[in-house]
C-alpha cells in the first residue's frame, strides 16, 4: 500500500484553531486534498506537537481536529488516518525532530514501503527524515522563500520538489507519481550519504511511540477485516448476517438430499473420486470446511472493498 504523510502545519495556518481564532486552513489545502482523494493513496495527517524545534502549534485537541476534518470533507478531501505523539518537549522522544518515528511507526503498523510513500513537510529537517527513511519528501513554502528556510545557503540534498503551496506540491506529487506508475520503478532517493550526519545524535535510537487513529477501513493489512466491519451501515450488516444463514440452510438441504441419493442410488464411478471417498470422512469433513471457510472470507473482503470504495465515491 502506498501512503502520503501530510504534516499538520502544512494543513492549518498558524496559530489556527486557537481559542482566539477560527480553524482556518492554508490556501490551496482543499483542492489539493480533493485531488488526492480521488486516488488510492492513503492519506496520514501527522500531528507531531512540539517534536520539533520550530514547531509553531501544539498538538491538536478533540475540538480542533474535528473541526479541521470537518472543514476538510466541506472540500470533498478526506483523511484516513492521524498520528499524534502523545509526549511532552522535555521527553526528548523520536517521533519526530531528530528521528523518523512517525515514520516507522506508520509503516510498521500499516504494512507501508516507505520508498512508495511522499512526505509533505514544511521544513528542512522534515526532508532530511524523509530521506533517512527513502521517503519521497515534496517541500512547501507556504509564503517563505528556499533562502529564508535555508539561511541562504544550498539546499543539500537538492534534488526533491520544491512548491510554493499545498494544491501545487500535490499536483507535482501526482505527476511523478503517475510517472512512477509508466516507467515501473519509484524516483531514486539520494543516499544516506548525503544526509547531515549530525542531525542523527549519537547512542541508541529515542523512544518513539506516536498513537496512531484509523478514520477510514484499512483493506489489505493484519487485521482489517474486522475493523471494516462497523463502517458498514447496520442494515447491510442485518441482510449478510441473512443472506450466510440462508447458504447454511440450503447447504444443510443440498446435503440431505444427496445423503439420500447416495444410499438409495447407485452413482457413475467417476463420483467415487469426485466426492474424495478415498479419503477418511473425518479428514473429507475438515478439507471441505477449510476449502469453505477461505471462500467465505475472500468473498467477505471483496464484498468490504467494494462498499467502502462505492462509499467514498459517492
Amino acid at each position: 500500500m502506498k501512503a502520503v504523510f501530510i504534516k499538520r502545519d502544512c494543513l492549518l495556518l498558524p496559530g489556527s484553531g486557537t481559542p482566539e481564532t477560527e480553524v482556518q486552513l492554508h490556501p490551496g489545502v482543499a483542492e489539493g486534498l480533493q485531488s488526492l482523494a480521488a486516488t488510492e493513496l492513503f492519506i496520514i495527517v501527522l500531528d507531531t506537537g512540539l517534536c520539533g524545534t520550530t514547531e509553531t502549534m501544539p498538538a491538536m485537541d478533540e475540538a480542533t481536529m474535528q473541526r479541521m476534518l470537518g472543514l476538510i470533507r466541506d472540500g470533498k478531501g478526506r483523511v484516513d488516518a492521524l498520528l499524534e505523539c502523545p509526549h511532552h518537549p522535555q521527553d526528548h522522544c523520536g517521533c519526530w525532530g531528530t528521528y523518523p518515528g512517525f515514520l516507522y511507526a506508520a509503516a510498521a503498523q500499516l504494512e507501508l514501503r516507505l520508498d512508495e510513500c511522499y512526505l509533505l513537510c514544511d521544513e528542512p529537517n522534515d526532508v532530511l527524515l524523509a530521506y533517512r527513511v527513502g521517503c519521497r519528501p515534496v517541500l512547501i513554502l507556504n509564503g517563505h522563500s528556499i533562502a529564508d528556510l535555508y539561511d541562504g545557503h544550498q539546499p543539500e540534498p537538492c534534488d526533491f520538489p520544491v512548491a510554493r503551496d499545498f494544491r501545487l506540491a500535490v499536483e507535482y506529487l501526482l505527476a511523478e507519481a503517475e510517472a512512477n506508475e509508466q516507467w515501473g520503478h519509484p524516483h531514486p532517493s539520494s543516499s544516506l550519504s548525503q544526509v547531515d550526519e549530525e542531525m542523527v545524535p549519537a547512542g541508541e535510537a529515542p523512544e518513539f511511540s506516536p498513537t496512531l487513529q484509523l478514520l477510514s477501513p484499512l483493506l489489505g493489512a493484519k487485521g482489517a477485516l474486522l475493523p471494516s466491519l462497523p463502517q458498514v451501515s447496520r442494515s447491510a450488516r442485518q441482510w449478510l448476517l441473512v443472506f450466510i444463514v440462508g447458504s447454511v440452510w440450503l447447504s444443510l438441504g443440498i446435503a440431505y438430499i444427496l445423503t439420500h441419493l447416495y444410499r438409495v442410488q447407485p452413482f457413475p464411478e467417476f463420483v467415487w473420486y469426485l466426492t474424495l471417498q478415498f479419503i477418511p470422512r473425518p479428514v473429507r469433513g475438515l478439507l471441505f470446511i477449510l476449502t469453505g471457510v477461505v471462500v467465505v472470507v475472500v468473498s467477505l473482503r471483496a464484498f468490504l472493498h467494494l462498499f467502502s470504495s462505492n462509499g467514498r465515491r459517492s
